[in-house]
């Protein structure tokens, strides 16, 4: 990764709104896609892994990965989202926004998807970044640049988008984590991989072995940065996956327990119900496709 050549290219920059119900088929892009959820949920399924994104959460989506979208509430899915190049080549301007999946494109399509530039860094699929609120600054500034396009308006993007680039790479590109020393970063690949791994059985006693953190340490900074206590944000992951599970597929109660890794079906009902109100099988019944 020559950072020294990075010339962004940005090929779509939006506001977007989408009514519930809706799915985006699965496909794979040309180019990068950056998307900041700013109300809603959705189920984001990419490379084969299901995330439950909410408002806050970026969605980080690599050219050429396979991914897809559905709703999972009867809700308005808020989601900005900026299509970039990271350098420009002269396949910048004939790549489009793509809806194919790599076996339906043809040999000149497969030949537009872009160097994945970032192969070698670990940006999660999808993440909250230490200051949210200069994030979302400059990332609505490069889509009302880009929407307006006043004078000179692809400079402007152009050091909009380095800004944003440059705040993604120092959380999670590991040469910059050393450089930059912060302590918060811990809690922050802490969250990222309670989203990758809800449906695996956590304790707080794994997360403080595995991330090396003293646990009140641990619980004071995330209710802090996150506003929630982190065992809570853990059910609640599970629990919108359970409630997703049961209203919107014909998945049983049990495989569904079994998928969120309970030790049996019983614990998975006290679970479900303390939370809802409702055993399972009631839920089913009264929200299922609606």
């Amino acid at each position: 990764m020559n950072k020294k050549m990075f010339s962004p290219y940005i090929r779509i920059a939006m506001n977007s709104r989408i009514l519930a119900p809706f799915c985006v088929n699965e496909r794979v892009i040309f180019d990068y896609e950056i998307i900041l959820v700013r109300g809603g949920t959705c189920k984001v399924t990419i490379d084969g892994k299901v995330y439950i994104v909410e408002k806050n959460d970026v969605v980080f989506i690599r050219p050429g990965v396979l991914h897809k979208f559905e709703s999972i509430e009867n809700s308005i899915f808020i989601q900005p989202h900026i299509h970039f190049d990271v350098y420009y080549t002269p396949e910048s301007e004939e790549r489009t926004v793509s809806y194919q999946t790599r076996e339906t494109m043809s040999e000149h399509e497969l030949s537009l998807i872009s160097e994945d530039v970032f192969q070698d860094v670990a940006i999660p699929c999808v993440f909250r970044l230490q200051d949210m609120s200069e994030f979302k600054s400059v990332f609505f500034d490069i889509i009302d640049i880009f929407q307006t396009k006043s004078d000179n308006f692809e400079l402007a993007y152009k050091a909009k988008m380095l800004h944003l680039l440059q705040m993604i790479l120092a959380q999670f590109d590991k040469k910059e984590q050393v450089e930059s020393g912060s302590s918060d970063n811990v809690i922050y690949a802490i969250k990222n991989y309670i989203d990758n791994n809800f449906q695996s059985v956590i304790t707080l006693d794994y997360l403080c072995h595995q991330f090396y953190i003293n646990k009140f340490t641990l619980m004071r900074k995330f209710k802090i940065l996150f506003g929630e206590n982190i065992m809570a944000y853990y059910r609640n992951k599970r629990l919108i996956y359970a409630k997703d599970s049961l209203s919107r597929t014909n998945l049983s109660v049990s495989n569904i327990s079994e998928a969120l890794n309970f030790n049996d079906l019983y614990s998975f009902s006290r679970f479900f119900k303390s939370a809802t109100g409702y055993t399972p099988s009631d839920f089913r019944k009264t929200f299922k496709d609606k």
